[in-house]
């Protein structure tokens, strides 16, 4: 198995792959021997890099063949035809020169990149409460709590390196200080589509999800390849990993909700948990972004917790019997506005609730910490300050807290007092 994954792990496939769909590697400049690599994109369609060396590129004045290149025959690296060569202007990083020929799959791709960043996250969890049913949207927030932190976790457990540029083209740098295997946005692309479609396949248009999630899922994985941020291997143990996950995660959600909502144990068990998670998060041993990543999804799912079981404990959330938990029906025409129309306000509603709460949050954890809030800001992050990394994970988790807070409480209140409310919404306890 393990050099089965090995094999998928192989950077060929990804180049190649980034060819079948119009990413053209034109060159390698080297200019600093083993320094960082970036990738820079050519508009134009001229072929002269390649064609004849030593005429001018842009902004490179010079150009020759480095004496790496020359130890392999016909210009190739590790098996990929290309141009490796060095500038004579001196600059702190090498850079790869690629065009895009097919702008549709570049375009499609990254918006693929756009659906596992955690605003969209936060967007699809809010849709599910304020538009379609809480209790699906607590089930699935909790499914995806799971899965995401568990494939963060994994990443800095497993330490498998990204696919190397070169020979890759590194379309992406948002991500690329972490591990990458496995893909959380694997993960998260079919973990979190197909516990949508599990949780509302007693609905009639559940065929609905069943074609979004479809292409969420294959749009997610192939953009991860195309845009060189994760290898074949990364995906498909993403996947794998997922689909695991999921056999324990969905009893979990599903029987769980009830003692979440009606238990006075519920809101000191998640926080303690919550808490935990972060504290003790498997890379904790030093510092990558992944660790602020999963402290946003783990804030977040404790904000929506704590606003159902309070809106359960102060009696707006109630106990009806389903038949009669859903008012007169409305037009569709009506329907889509409405649901627009809360989407809009919920989210003004919940970007001023961050505009308030970070700050004040990281303010808070100064004060906890006896520092200073421009001292903090003036550091690099790293795992031997401890300090600001403290503060960081602090105003992560508390700033999505009250992100969570907003979608489960205080947008569904906002929008009844507007007027543009679902009543059905404060008796979405069970599955219907």
């Amino acid at each position: 198995m393990r050099n089965f994954l090995k094999r998928l792990q192989d950077p060929s496939l990804v180049c190649q792959f980034q060819s079948y769909f119009g990413v053209e590697k034109l060159a390698e400049v080297e200019n600093v021997k083993n320094g960082a690599w970036i990738a820079s994109e050519v508009a134009d369609k001229r072929q002269d890099i390649i064609n004849e060396l030593g005429k001018d590129y842009g902004d490179i004045s010079y150009l020759k063949h480095s004496k790496e290149n020359d130890k392999t025959p016909n210009g190739s690296l590790n098996g990929h035809s290309t141009s490796r060569i060095n500038s004579g202007k001196e600059n702190d990083h090498n850079t790869v020169y690629y065009k895009i020929s097919n702008r549709f799959w570049y375009q499609l791709f990254v918006l693929g990149s756009l659906l596992g960043h955690e605003a969209w996250y936060a967007f699809v969890y809010s849709f599910l409460f304020w538009n379609i049913d809480g209790a699906v949207g607590r089930r699935v927030i909790l499914v995806g709590n799971f899965v995401f932190y568990i494939g963060q976790g994994l990443k800095d457990i497993i330490q498998w390196p990204r696919p190397p540029m070169p020979p890759v083209v590194r379309l992406e740098q948002r991500w690329a200080a972490e591990y990458g295997m496995p893909s959380t946005h694997a993960m998260m692309a079919l973990s979190l589509p197909l516990s949508v479609i599990i949780f509302t396949a007693h609905t009639p248009l559940v065929w609905i999800w069943v074609a979004i999630g479809s292409f969420w899922c294959v749009v997610v994985c192939c953009c991860r390849v195309y845009l060189g941020m994760h290898s074949i291997a990364d995906i498909v143990v993403g996947l794998g990993a997922s689909s695991f996950i999921l056999l324990f995660t969905i009893p979990i959600a599903h029987y769980g909700d009830y003692f979440l909502l009606s238990s006075s144990l519920a809101p000191l068990l998640t926080l303690a948990l919550s808490s935990l998670s972060v504290v003790f998060y498997p890379g904790s041993y030093k510092w990558t972004p992944a660790w602020g990543e999963t402290t946003y999804l783990i804030g977040g799912y404790f904000g929506t917790q704590i606003g159902s079981w309070l809106s359960f404990q102060i009696g707006i959330l109630q106990e009806v019997n389903p038949v009669f938990s859903h008012t007169s029906p409305q037009s569709l025409i009506q329907c889509v506005c409405l649901g627009i129309l809360r989407v809009l306000i919920g989210l003004v509603c919940l970007a001023f609730l961050r505009m308030l709460v970070k700050p004040f949050s990281f303010q808070t954890a100064c004060w906890l910490l006896r520092t200073d809030r421009e001292t903090l800001q003036g550091q690099e992050f790293s795992i031997d300050n401890k300090k600001k990394l403290a503060a960081d994970l602090f105003c992560k988790f508390v700033t999505f807290s009250a992100i969570g807070l907003g979608i489960t409480l205080v947008a569904p209140k906002l929008f009844e007092v507007l007027g543009c409310g679902r009543p059905s919404y404060w008796t979405e306890i069970f599955l219907v």
